[in-house]
């Protein structure tokens, strides 16, 4: 899958949990809280957009930033599914690198805006099986400014995050 659409997918998750509960008609529905995670539905066309949304569990303060989060994106309109996205809460270079860590297996995301997100579909595959598996995933990158950041999420819960929305997208795995 190519960038754009990968994009459009996590943007448009990203913006929906940031909507108040009842504040317009497509506003996110939250279908589940599991530990660190909870998981949504948004409607998108015919089908809805599902994803699992995480804050880290250890957050770098080093430098003031937005909010960041880790989410995993099914959007069936557009044939999309288990979309692994990082926003780090402050500007990333374009096509910058940002190193992953999930359990002992290391990932290579890239980065732009705000956010690092995996190379292709089978990476994102490879990465929400070993966020299955593993307890943590870590992020390292820098900022657009040079600043090394490093998050540390948990993944307690995650699996029934993840079960969650497979079952409100109608994704079988």
């Amino acid at each position: 899958m190519t960038f754009l659409p990968r994009l459009a997918a996590c943007l448009v998750a990203a913006s929906a949990a940031a909507v108040p509960a009842g504040a317009q008609s497509d506003a996110p529905t939250q279908i589940g809280q599991f530990a660190g995670w909870t998981a949504y539905t948004i409607p998108d066309g015919k089908r809805a957009t599902c994803y699992a949304l995480a804050t880290p569990a250890k957050a770098d303060d080093s430098v003031p930033r937005g909010k960041p989060n880790l989410m995993v994106t099914h959007r069936p309109s557009e044939k999309t599914f288990n979309v692994v996205s990082l926003d780090l809460g402050l500007d990333l270079p374009l096509n910058g690198a940002a190193d992953v860590t999930i359990g002992k297996t290391d990932f290579s995301f890239f980065t732009k805006d705000h956010s690092a997100w995996s190379r292709d579909a089978d990476a994102d595959k490879a990465a929400v099986t070993a966020m299955v598996q593993g307890n943590t995933l870590v992020i390292k990158a820098k900022s657009a400014k040079g600043k090394a950041l490093t998050d540390s999420y948990s993944l307690s819960g995650f699996s029934d995050a993840l079960a969650a929305i497979d079952k409100a997208c109608k994704y079988k795995r």
